[in-house]
């Protein structure tokens, strides 16, 4: 068993990447059960315009950051907890962007309005394509996104349409494989997670259910040194008063920063790391007696609009945050439903048609989403995957004023793209 090249899909049937797991009802024929369609079908988006397709990016970026916010919130709803967080908007972007590819009508307007509502999907594919090659391309800071799919050559065969494979291997560099899958297939899939997250995340999936059609897999792998270190005498024990009041100890870092942030329910600052392209951001409630989750999901994308726009230099920041390492993980079905993209979840009314077979063939199962975050006086280890399966069926003369950040308690923080403030991960963190 192999990975495909470009060159291979004509002799071969296709699969893309993303952390989506697709299944369906297929479509039998005597002494086959493989899902049939015209391998040179058209999706009902023109792949081959992407590439050259403009678009507003300060609205993409608004509606992005939008987007980002409220899969947190919806996150922290469904998930009913007070552990901590965290989520990778870019992640499950990706992996839905490169379902989205395959998908007409309804179900396709339902997920470009997951990310762009009232845009268009060939601009909503540009938009994450570009932001893919901005990740991969970052200076100074380890960052990788990759995508993998694996077709199920039991069930979907060389049914698959060619353009759709040709499109997910070209625009998002998905590696595509075809097996029968079996026990082996889940230990590849986990395989390829374990090293595409830098070994954060061994594994995304447990079992593959005998009527998945696909895995599409989305990885991105953070690792980031600060741009300016913590020195030695900046590390120092203290106390962390978590979300149920619990004092645990903790190890704090403190600095002096350049900017600050404060809105009518946050505190913040932001610092970067080497490259200065990315940073870390942190969101602190001014409201002191609640859990960073339950100050996450009334935190609105306005809200968030509001925070980032305060941004200013005309005080000496004084910060302290504690070291810390995280790990969650989900199945976000429901919380992509809550946000609005239901069909393609839907037996009966999904249409992935542009993938392969007739609409109705096939919907996705799972969608799967873990992530891991390491914060220490060096800097940032991040990652985060997904996976998709798809199944049958002002100055001042004596100096400036001081204002203090001190995260000893819940907050809130993002890594984010420096230009946009846009977050590549988001979460919360309500005990050490």
């Amino acid at each position: 068993m192999k990975f495909y090249s470009r060159r291979d899909i004509k002799a071969v049937t296709g699969i893309l990447a993303a952390s989506i797991l697709l299944g369906g009802c297929v479509t039998t024929t005597p002494g086959s059960q493989e899902l049939k369609s015209d391998p040179k079908a058209k999706t009902e988006i023109d792949l081959s315009k992407v590439s050259t397709t403009e678009y507003d990016k300060d609205l993409f970026d608004a509606e992005y950051r939008r987007y980002s916010i409220e899969l947190l919130s919806q996150t922290i709803k469904n998930f009913g907890s007070e552990e901590n967080v965290m989520v990778s908007p870019a992640s499950v972007m990706m992996a839905l962007d490169m379902v989205a590819a395959g998908c007409k009508g309804e179900t396709l307007k339902q997920l470009t309005d997951l990310f762009a509502e009232g845009q268009g999907p060939l601009t909503q594919q540009a938009y994450a394509s570009n932001m893919m090659d901005k990740i991969n391309n970052a200076a100074e800071v380890e960052f990788s996104c990759a995508n993998a799919v694996w077709n199920n050559a039991n069930l979907l065969g060389d049914g698959i349409n060619t353009e759709y494979v040709g499109y997910i291997q070209d625009t998002f560099l998905a590696e595509y494989r075809v097996t029968n899958f079996n026990n082996k297939t889940v230990d590849e899939i986990n395989n390829w997670v374990d090293k595409h997250t830098d070994h954060m995340i061994e594994k995304v999936v447990d079992d593959l259910d005998p009527d998945t059609v696909m895995v599409l897999v989305n990885a991105i792998a953070f690792d980031g040194k600060w741009e300016e270190q913590y020195e030695e005498d900046c590390v120092r024990e203290g106390e962390f008063i978590s979300y149920d009041g619990t004092v645990q100890d903790a190890t704090f870092l403190h600095d002096d920063l350049d900017y600050y942030f404060e809105s009518d329910k946050a505190t913040g600052f932001i610092k970067n790391y080497e490259g200065g392209e990315y940073a870390f951001l942190a969101i602190l409630p001014k409201d002191d007696s609640i859990s960073a989750n339950e100050f996450m999901k009334n935190f609105t994308p306005e809200d968030y609009e509001s925070f980032i726009d305060s941004k200013t230099g005309k005080y000496e920041v004084v910060t302290m945050m504690p070291e810390f390492t995280s790990d969650f993980g989900i199945r976000m079905n429901s919380t992509l439903i809550d946000l609005g993209a239901e069909d393609v979840f839907s037996p009966s009314v999904a249409d992935l048609s542009g993938i392969a077979g007739v609409p109705g063939d096939i919907y996705v199962s799972r969608v799967i989403h873990k992530t891991h975050i390491e914060v220490d006086a060096k800097g940032t280890r991040a990652a985060a995957v997904t996976a998709v399966m798809a199944v049958k069926n002002a100055a001042f003369d004596e100096g400036p004023e001081i204002r203090y950040v001190e995260c000893d308690r819940p907050f809130a923080y993002a890594i984010v793209d420096v230009e946009t403030m846009a977050p590549v991960f988001i979460g919360t963190v309500n005990a050490i």
